[in-house]
């Protein structure tokens, strides 16, 4: 199957000759929560503001992103979608061997390919996903890398480092001069938010992807950000941004999303409820084996014949194949948590097409 990400509905549509709203999409991680009734409302009063060309400069965006994160507003790159912050800075930081993990999101290894970036990788499966901090940074020193990039949570694997490990990579990122890379697209939704962001104002070296999309429902929009004290590099990345490349929509939504800290903590707790829920139904399959997450998706290895992918989308259930990502094969599988009557679906639909 040659689609690259998930949530792309459109075009497994037309490659399996389903019609889109009869699939039910478990291959995108968003929010089943939908989006926040204030963010709606933001929405709909923003009509009025398309006559109207965006503030160039984003300033309302950017201070609603630095007071949301205590920091200063010019440590602020708001985005069209964390994608075009990485591709941004994939064109602009300039590194020789960039250490990855393998698997991780693909579009690292395309933004950073921009430039003559040399790609070294982490493997976790070597591993069985079970690795720790020290091993990471003994990769690192043993391919003489001078950048790291991470996810955490990791996508696809929903694996995220805690705080005490976070601290021992940035001290020893630090002391070898290596510039640290950290997505944390999916950060919101972990309970225990082990984050980068307090770092950011002691380490020029230090970046740091968000996406507002996911947590807000809202990946049409395309919103995030990235985080650095770096003001060359930010410059630099400015200069070479396409004028008004956020429209008004996504300006107004990202200003009041990050006033809803109600709606993440009712949102955090949900997930938790619902990946348990899932984690325990699908402990009865014994062609699966789910990986622990710390976020709003589930990654397992299936151990039967065949594409998984293709069996569930005849019951009209999409899940994400992961195969396009570096390291892996068709084993494995990467499953979004939603709504308890979806989630529903989806166990009925393993049913079918495992205990047939």
């Amino acid at each position: 199957m040659a689609v690259k990400h998930g949530g792309n509905l459109q075009e497994v549509s037309e490659l399996y000759k389903i019609e889109k709203k009869n699939l039910i999409d478990f291959s995108a991680n968003i929010n089943p929560l939908g989006i926040p009734e204030r963010v709606k409302e933001v929405l709909i009063k923003g009509i009025t503001e398309l006559v109207h060309y965006p503030d160039i400069r984003y300033r309302a965006l950017k201070r609603a992103i630095a007071d949301f994160h205590g920091l200063s507003e010019e440590f602020v790159y708001p985005a069209n979608g964390a994608a075009e912050a990485i591709f941004m800075l994939g064109r602009t930081l300039q590194l020789k061997r960039l250490l990855l993990l393998a698997p991780t999101f693909m579009e690292y290894e395309a933004a950073f390919n921009q430039q003559e970036t040399e790609f070294c990788y982490f493997n976790l499966e070597q591993r069985n996903f079970q690795w720790t901090i020290s091993e990471l940074m003994r990769s690192a020193k043993e391919q003489q890398v001078d950048g790291i990039c991470l996810c955490n949570p990791n996508n696809p694997t929903g694996q995220m480092l805690k705080q005490f490990e976070l601290e021992e990579l940035f001290a020893f990122c630090q002391e070898n001069k290596i510039v640290l890379i950290v997505d944390e697209a999916f950060v919101d939704f972990t309970k225990e938010e082990y984050s980068f962001v307090s770092s950011i104002n002691t380490n020029e070296n230090l970046y740091i992807f968000r996406s507002l999309t996911k947590m807000f429902a809202i990946p049409g929009l395309r919103l995030g950000y990235l985080l650095t004290s770096n003001r060359s590099i930010l410059s630099a990345i400015v200069e070479k941004t396409v004028p008004w490349h956020i429209n008004t929509f996504a300006d107004l939504a990202g200003q009041q999303a990050l006033k809803e800290t109600r709606f993440i903590e009712d949102s955090q707790h949900y997930i938790a409820q619902e990946r348990g829920f899932l984690e325990e139904r699908l402990a009865f399959f014994k062609e699966l084996e789910v990986y622990p997450s710390q976020t709003n998706f589930l990654f397992m290895r299936y151990q039967g014949a065949g594409c998984l992918q293709e069996k569930m989308l005849k019951q009209n259930v999409l899940i994400r194949n992961c195969n396009s990502f570096n390291g892996l094969t068709q084993k494995y599988y990467r499953i979004a948590v939603k709504s308890r009557a979806d989630n529903q679906i989806l166990l009925a639909a393993l049913e079918a097409v495992l205990c047939e």
